[in-house]
């Protein structure tokens, strides 16, 4: 199975789906912690795999950008 993830256009679209009264946070081991704006960054990496994995950015491997929530 591929998996697709979003674009930053289908997650607005999303999240205005969402309870505006909502705080966002993101797992972090078995706790969790509230998302902070300035830790969401614009950061290259390898283009995703079909699984939905994306590896660090390599010499060897096609990039691409993507913004990037903070996590484990």
């Amino acid at each position: 199975m591929k998996i697709k993830g979003v674009t930053v256009a289908e997650l607005i679209e999303f999240l205005k789906t969402q309870p505006q009264d909502l705080r966002v946070a993101y797992r972090c081991c078995s706790e969790h912690c509230l998302l902070e704006t300035e830790n969401v960054e614009p950061a290259i990496q390898c283009k995703a795999r079909d699984d939905g994995w994306i590896e660090d950015w390599r010499d060897d491997k096609q990039v691409e950008e993507y913004l990037v929530f903070p996590g484990n």
